[in-house]
């Protein structure tokens, strides 16, 4: 009997010990599970839709600025972003000034674009018109979720290679754009485009008076009236406007344009809710081909 009880015992004690041990492997693969995930954040849209792609399935990207009826230089962090950005595994800014609200919050870390295209204070803060910075930025992105999560690093670049492929149908469409365009000479709204315009083969022939609307300042009455000339004189391929400007002088402008038959090209600062950059990118390129060609 004693023997029986002691068999007993150690039969329950080894039923116990095991659920132990199965426990404790739930409790260690639900850790792990909670670690194989990254939780991103960005302060646009257009990087964190860029961003998801990158991280695939492994995770996901929450953006703050998810619309383009809000403006980025006037945004103010509330503090539900603050609780975003301090639970997020890594946080993306533009840098260059353009999101300087991201920093006074608690970020474990932030991936600055910035920094990444080498970019310095003072620079055109619009990176993401340039698809030589987005190439950047995209290997950056796998290169720091590699580092966070090692086991999936192979992944990361995979997409990363995959994305930049589909980079290309950008590059292609700027190359067609600055084949054939005449008339090199544009005027805009505000440096938004410009990087874009730089690489087909552009010159802003207005730069001080749209540095003065995007600082949220009325242009000098000599920089309105040289541009108003130049539409007049048909002495700019085409105007682009900034959606998203608020100003009088620059509604006035793009109204000048269309009395004078000079195209307007609409762009806006931050995609719109629900698309992706490339669309968003392409969609106004070919807004810009039309344009072109009809100027041929």
């Amino acid at each position: 009997m004693k023997k029986f009880s002691k068999l007993f015992l150690l039969a329950v004690g080894a039923i116990l010990f095991t659920f132990s041990l199965s426990a404790c492997g739930k409790q260690s693969s639900t850790k792990k599970a909670s670690t194989d995930k990254l939780n991103v954040v960005a302060t646009t849209n257009f990087y964190g839709n860029i961003a998801q792609e990158v991280l695939g399935d492994h995770g996901t990207v929450t953006s703050i600025i998810n619309s383009p009826n809000i403006d980025p230089h006037d945004f103010t962090p509330t503090t539900a972003t603050a609780k975003k950005v301090a639970k997020a595994n890594l946080v993306i800014e533009n840098g260059v000034g353009y999101d300087t609200w991201v920093n006074k919050l608690q970020a474990r870390k932030i991936l600055s674009v910035g920094k990444i295209v080498g970019a310095k204070d003072g620079d055109n803060e619009h990176l993401w018109y340039n698809p030589a910075n987005i190439e950047k930025y995209v290997d950056a992105l796998a290169a720091q979720y590699g580092r966070l999560l090692p086991q999936d690093a192979a992944a990361f670049k995979k997409n990363a290679a995959a994305y930049k492929k589909k980079l290309n149908i950008l590059n292609q469409k700027m190359d067609q754009i600055k084949n054939e365009k005449q008339n090199a000479n544009v005027a805009v709204s505000e440096p938004v485009f410009n990087y874009a315009l730089q690489k087909m083969g552009f010159k802003v022939t207005d730069s001080h008076f749209a540095l003065a609307i995007e600082e949220g300042s009325d242009p000098s009455y000599t920089d309105i009236r040289d541009l108003q000339n130049n539409i007049k004189e048909h002495k700019i391929a085409f105007f682009v406007l900034n959606k998203q400007d608020d100003s009088k002088i620059v509604d006035n402008i793009a109204d000048l344009c269309r009395k004078e038959n000079i195209p307007v090209l609409e762009v806006t600062e931050t995609m719109p809710k629900g698309g992706n950059y490339i669309d968003w990118f392409s969609n106004e390129l070919d807004q810009l081909a039309k344009i072109v060609q009809t100027k041929r």
